[in-house]
Formats: C-alpha cells, structure tokens, sequence
C-alpha cells in the first residue's frame, strides 16, 4: 500500500515540468540547435517547439544527390543511361538504380522514376538516322547527302539540294542551307524554289527588276575575278605558243640538233644531201654514200675482207669501257647532248630506265652519267667502246669516236 504522502512529493516535479513546457511554447525557444554531419548530406537541422507542438527540419542536399520525399535524408541520384527504381532507406543507405530498357535513354544523373523513349527518325519527312539511340543519349536524325533540313526543330523536313540549273553556285549546299544561286543573264531567281526561270516568265515586280539591271548574270562578280580569268587564259595561251613554236622548229630544222664538234663537215654535207635530194633522180650520190657509210662501220672480228678500218674504230674494239669516271665523262663530252636519250637508247637501256633517271636527277650531266653507269652495269661483259662504236656510227657521229679516243689518250 502507497503512503499517501508519496503523491503529494510526485506532484511537484509534474507541475514544474508542464510549467516550462508552457514557457518554451509562448517564447518559441530552440530546445535542439546543432548541425548534423550525414554522408552525402551537409544539413543545419534546426528543431522549435511551436505552439503546434511540431518540430521543422530543413535539409539541403549535396551535388550529386536529392532529398528523399520524406524529406528526412538524402540520397544518391542515379548515374546517366538508369533510373529510380527504390529510394535509399537511410543517408548512409544506397539507391537503388536499374538500366534503361530498350528504346530509352537517361542522358543526365537523375532521380527519375523511368527512362525517356527514344524518338524515331521519319521516313515520311526523308529523315534518316544518323546515330542510333544508346541508354544515355536519344537517336541524331539527319538527311542523306545532297540534301538539307529546312527546319531547327525535330519536325524538320529533308529536301533536295538545289543544282543552281541555268545558273551557278554561290555557295555550297550544307546540312541546313539550300544551295545559294546565282541565275545567268536571260533568268531571274524564284526564291521559293530557289531555281532560275527565265525571265520571259516574269509577271511580278521583283523578278522584273532582276531581269532589267542584270542582277544575276554570268558575269564575274568583281574585278579580281575578272583578272584572274584573264591572266589563267594569257599563261595557256603562252604555254600553247611555246609548245608549238618547239615543234615547228624540231619538224623543219632537225639538223640543228645533231650539230657537235665530233660530226665532220662532210658528214653533215652528205646528211643534208640525203635529206633534200630525190633518191631516184641521185641514185649515184647513194651509191657513194653507201661506199662512205660501209667504211665506218665496225665489222666482226671473223670477217675475211681485206677492207682497212680507220684506227680509231681498230682501237675501240680492243678497249673495255672501265667504271672511271674519266673514261665516262670523255664520252660524254663527245657526245651531243641532245642527241643523248637517243645515244644510250641504242646502247640498251630501256626507255622507262632512261626516263626514270632523268627525272631523279635533275641536272642533265648527272643524269648523262648515271644512265652511262647504269648501262655498264645491265650491259656487264657487253658493255665495251667496241659496242659505242658500233652505236656511234650507226648515228653517223664515227667522229665522236675520234674524240673519245684522243681524249683518253690524253690522260
């Protein structure tokens, strides 16, 4: 049994409880003040004993993070390319996220509760798909080449690119402009269309006024244009008279070519002379040459005829051409330079040989040397002055024979 004394001692501390509870009520003093540390969160969380009886939280979440709908926490937003499927149970609990499905996408961190579906590209507007849809971007529409959008918006419309007919091109077609024309003169532009009619066509103002001051003609449309086509004309046709008169020359004064210290006076008489005379009205003068061109000639070692051969052609054929750069540069300083290509052609070298040559080394002397070594090496055993006294007379160069043979016999 309680002694009665006991609920008179247990009133008072019940009194001056409910007393401060009343104080705190009417002056709205903070009973809790502090600032609360949660992972992912940096909140200040005040708590007031209004006259509700009610305690207010505000919490401000981090980047990278949002308030649960409770509005008690915070939690981690789900990464780009997924999407909400369950709120975080606590601040140090994790969200849980899951994968966009087929045909959707999350481009963003997000708190979403689904993905975003996919647009589709429309064949009806001429659209194709220029990058297909992944989970964290949407699909890229465009239009097929040689062809433009004429709207910004995702409803844009695929048109061909103008082909400027009757007219030409300003400025290139791109992905989001028409070509820009310019009509020739007789036409006028309809803007449109973008096409050049002509102006017998014309019944409105605007293209009456194109048609009448020319706006639009073939002409260049400045001056540096106008120069430039000038001086691109003059250089061809510069070229052209260049070409032309090289030919001339070479088809009605070839002897000139052939002239060296090494072709003797007669032989270029006798060259000049079976070139203009009649062979039927001078069948003698053949004869005679003949007779002069048989002795220069380089007979083979076997031969029984009692004919004497100059000494120059006796020498040539007991000599080995060797790889010194004095026995190569003796023939081709005997040689005609321009007479070269066709010298080392009837040595045996190959026509794409020689040219490859002269194209690698561009002064002619070093091409003139390399082609001679080139020759000694394809040539081996072959490659003797009895074979270049051989080629030299059947040129009707039998002097530059001479000269090769001085010439060494000078060193």
């Amino acid at each position: 049994m309680i002694p009665l004394g006991f609920f008179q001692v247990l009133v008072i501390p019940v009194n001056l409880i409910l007393i401060q509870l009343r104080i705190g009520q009417s002056l709205a003093i903070p009973l809790l003040s502090e600032p609360i540390q949660i992972r992912g969160v940096l909140a200040e969380k005040h708590a007031f004993v209004h006259l509700s009886g009610r305690e207010r939280r505000e919490i401000e979440c981090q980047v990278g993070h949002y308030l649960h709908p409770n509005e008690t926490h915070c939690c981690i937003k789900c990464h780009k390319g997924t999407y909400l499927s369950e709120h975080c149970s606590g601040s140090d609990k994790a969200t849980k996220c899951s994968v966009c499905p087929e045909n959707a996408f999350m481009p963003t961190e997000n708190n979403s509760p689904k993905c975003f579906a996919c647009q589709s590209c429309r064949s009806s507007f001429q659209q194709i798909i220029k990058f297909s849809c992944t989970k964290w971007e949407n699909t890229v529409c465009g239009c097929d080449s040689n062809q433009y959008k004429t709207t910004g918006d995702s409803e844009f419309l695929c048109k061909n690119c103008s082909d400027c007919h009757n007219g030409k091109i300003r400025q290139d077609c791109t992905s989001d402009r028409d070509t820009i024309c310019e009509c020739h003169r007789g036409f006028f532009l309809q803007e449109d269309q973008n096409k050049c009619l002509p102006c017998s066509s014309c019944n409105k103002e605007d293209c009456q006024e194109q048609c009448e001051t020319g706006m639009e003609t073939k002409r260049p449309s400045n001056s540096t244009e106008l120069v430039s086509v000038l001086s691109f004309l003059t250089i061809m046709f510069a070229i052209g008279f260049v070409a032309l008169t090289f030919r001339a020359c070479k088809k009605y004064f070839p002897e000139r070519q052939y002239f060296s210290s090494c072709t003797s006076g007669e032989q270029l008489k006798k060259q000049l002379a079976s070139k203009t005379a009649d062979k039927a009205k001078n069948s003698l003068l053949d004869i005679k040459e003949e007779t002069i061109l048989g002795t220069m000639q380089v007979l083979p070692l076997g031969n029984g005829q009692g004919q004497e051969l100059p000494d120059c052609i006796k020498s040539a054929r007991e000599t080995r051409i060797s790889d010194s750069p004095v026995v190569l540069y003796a023939v081709m300083d005997a040689v005609p330079v321009l007479r070269w290509k066709e010298f080392v052609r009837n040595l045996g070298l190959s026509e794409n040989t020689i040219e490859r040559i002269f194209f690698d080394h561009r002064p002619v002397r070093d091409a003139q040397y390399e082609t001679l070594k080139e020759w000694r090496l394809l040539a081996n055993h072959d490659a003797t002055m009895e074979r270049i006294s051989q080629v030299l007379s059947k040129m009707d160069l039998s002097g530059c024979i001479e000269d090769i043979q001085e010439a060494l016999a000078k060193q």
